[in-house]
C-alpha cells in the first residue's frame, strides 16, 4: 500500500521484489533526516502510513495528516507499533500546529498545484526547528516544457488527480530558498518510477484477470486505469519527467530564538 516510486537495487533490474525496493525507498528517505532517538516528525500526506510505521518502530514520534478517513482507518488499524507513536489526523497541511525536529512528504506536493507551493513551503518553515530537515520526494517535469504544460490540462490532471501539478524544480526550489531551506543533496530515478509502475500494472491486470477486484469497476475503468499505468510509465522511460528526493534543512540556530525568549521574559518581568 505505498503508491510512490520504489527504489531499486543498482543496476536496475527486474528481479528485486517491489516490497524490498519500497522499503529502500522509505529507508532512504529517513536517512535524509539525520534523526535523534525519539525525535518529532511531521508527515505531510501520510498516504496508508507505511513510513509512518516504520518511523515509529524506529522508535520516533509521528504526526501523520492526511484528508482521507479511509486511509486514516486503514492507517490506524494497520499501525502495530514496537517502540514509538503515531497519531493519524484528518487536516489540511495549512493548519498544521506544533514544530517537529523533521518533516516528510512523499509525492504529496504534486497534488497542491503551483499556486499553493508558497503555502506548502511556508508550512515547512513554520513547522521544522532551526537545523531542522524536511525530506520530499517530488515528481518534475522538464523545466523547458513546464510553462505549456502549466497552461492546459493533461490526461491526468483531466482524468486522474484534478487539480494537480507536477513540479518545475527551479520555480520551487527558488521558493523553498526564499523561505531560508536549503536546497541538498538531490537526487533522480526516473527509470525507477517506470519500473514501478510497469510492476503495478502487471498486478493490475493480474488481479482483473484473476476477478479480484472489488465491484463497481467497469471496462471503461479498468481500461482508463491501465492506460494511466502506461502513460506515466512512458514519461518517465521517455526523460520528459522524472522523480526525485531532496533534503530541505531550515536555516538558523536555537541559540537566537533563545535570546529572543530571554529579551521577552526580561519584559514581562
Amino acid at each position: 500500500m505505498s503508491y510512490s516510486s520504489a527504489l531499486f537495487a543498482d543496476p536496475l533490474g527486474t528481479e528485486e521484489p517491489l516490497e524490498s525496493a519500497q522499503r529502500r525507498k522509505v529507508a532512504t528517505l529517513v536517512d535524509r533526516l539525520n534523526l535523534k532517538p525519539g525525535s518529532d516528525i511531521l508527515e505531510i500526506g501520510c498516504g496508508w502510513g507505511y513510513f509512518s510505521r516504520h518511523c515509529a518502530n524506529l522508535g520516533h514520534r509521528v504526526t501523520a495528516i492526511t484528508l482521507s478517513p479511509s486511509q486514516r482507518i486503514w492507517a490506524e488499524q494497520s499501525a502495530r507499533l514496537e517502540n514509538g507513536s503515531v497519531s493519524y489526523e484528518i487536516c489540511d497541511y495549512r493548519d498544521v500546529k506544533g514544530r517537529f525536529d523533521a518533516i516528510a512528504s512523499i509525492e504529496m506536493v504534486e497534488a497542491v498545484g503551483q499556486a499553493y507551493w508558497p503555502a506548502y513551503l511556508d508550512v515547512v518553515t513554520r513547522c521544522l526547528k532551526p537545523r531542522g530537515r524536511a525530506a520530499i520526494q517530488f515528481i518534475a517535469i522538464d523545466d523547458a516544457i513546464f510553462e505549456r504544460y502549466a497552461a492546459g490540462a493533461d490526461f491526468i490532471q483531466a482524468f486522474i488527480f484534478p487539480g494537480g501539478m507536477l513540479l518545475s524544480e527551479s520555480r520551487f526550489r527558488a521558493l523553498a530558498e526564499e523561505r531560508g531551506l536549503r536546497w541538498e543533496n538531490p537526487q533522480y530515478y526516473p527509470l525507477h518510477y517506470a519500473e514501478t509502475l510497469r510492476r503495478w500494472r502487471i498486478r493490475f491486470d493480474e488481479a482483473v484477470e484473476a476477478g479480484r477486484l472489488p465491484g463497481g469497476f467497469d471496462a471503461r475503468f479498468l481500461a482508463l486505469w491501465r492506460y494511466y499505468l502506461m502513460y506515466c510509465e512512458g514519461g518517465f522511460r521517455s526523460g520528459g519527467i522524472t522523480v526525485g528526493q531532496v533534503t530541505l534543512v531550515k536555516e538558523g540556530n536555537d541559540n537566537a530564538e533563545m535570546d529572543l525568549g530571554a529579551g521577552v521574559g526580561a519584559v514581562r518581568r
